[in-house]
């Protein structure tokens, strides 16, 4: 790949809107998975510009030393687990961010972003959702997925583990995605959860409150139950006969507010303007968008 860009070459565009099947599956379920999606060209994209080179021809660079650095920009060589956790943490962040928020959309709209990290998560990612919002943030999405959890425990995700909040839930089925996952709490209360944030001294009924698009966090494990694996997250092997598999999570990013939205089934990609409040998503002026 370096080869082809020093040489001049078209720059590797690094990540791209998602247009993936939905990364789930079920030990039993044999039907093949959707086709992808092919990634449209046309649309702006984050690309990896080589360091000490100028920006790929009409991008806008949006790392180190421009008005759009991640201001915990993870060291060169970080793993894709410490990456995946900054992006997470920069959404969070900036979602907060009215400023920069109406900056994107007037500033980064329609142009391709480059920054010097390497494939994966990076904050080019959630910049590139921001400034070009999808009309359904549940339609498409670049390096982000979204999981439905009921309640207390996706609040609980969002709580440090050191702190009593919850490192792992339980699904019946399994999936090879690691990454950044938006969590979004479903009005159902598991009393069984209710009773463990109790036992962990949190307020219960507040996390159980809690609805619509809470946060990210990011995907580090997923493993089929066995014994007392993940304890004090400890389930069932099984459902009525369907095997179990823990979602061990890290790196919680709470938003300041929850943002709106509504749930369901798997995991699938979303956009990283989900965890934009609607108040929030303030298109650019016509002028601006060509």
């Amino acid at each position: 790949m370096w080869a082809d860009v020093l040489a001049g070459a078209a720059p590797q565009r690094v990540s791209g809107p998602l247009r993936w099947p939905f990364l789930h599956s079920h030990p039993h379920d044999d039907a093949p998975a959707p086709a992808e999606r092919e990634t449209i060209m046309l649309d702006p994209q984050p690309l990896q510009q080589v360091a000490g080179k100028a920006p790929p021809a009409a991008a806008i660079p949006v790392g180190a030393d421009t008005p759009w650095a991640h201001p915990r920009q993870p060291q060169r060589g970080a793993t894709p687990e410490t990456r995946a956790a900054a992006c997470a943490e920069y959404a969070a962040w900036i979602a907060g961010r009215a400023d920069l928020l109406r900056a994107a959309r007037c500033e980064l709209a329609g142009h391709d972003l480059a920054c010097e990290c390497p494939e994966g998560p990076c904050h080019r990612d959630v910049l590139i959702d921001i400034a070009n919002p999808p009309a359904d943030p549940l339609d498409t999405g670049t390096s982000l997925m979204g999981l439905t959890v009921n309640c207390p425990a996706a609040s609980m995700l969002l709580v440090e583990g050191f702190l009593g909040g919850k490192t792992a839930v339980a699904k019946t089925f399994g999936t090879d995605y690691r990454g950044p996952v938006a969590i979004f709490a479903s009005p159902r209360i598991n009393e069984r959860e209710m009773q463990k944030a109790r036992i962990a001294g949190l307020a219960a009924d507040w996390h159980a409150a809690q609805r619509g698009w809470l946060g990210t966090t990011v995907l580090v494990d997923v493993h089929q139950v066995h014994g007392q694996c993940c304890t004090p997250s400890a389930h069932p092997v099984s459902v009525d006969g369907t095997p179990l598999f823990h979602w061990v999570f890290a790196h919680p990013a709470r938003l300041a507010l929850p943002t709106h939205g509504y749930g369901f089934a798997g995991l699938r990609p979303v956009a990283w303007s989900v965890l934009i409040r609607r108040s929030a998503r303030i298109h650019p002026p016509a002028k601006d968008r060509s």
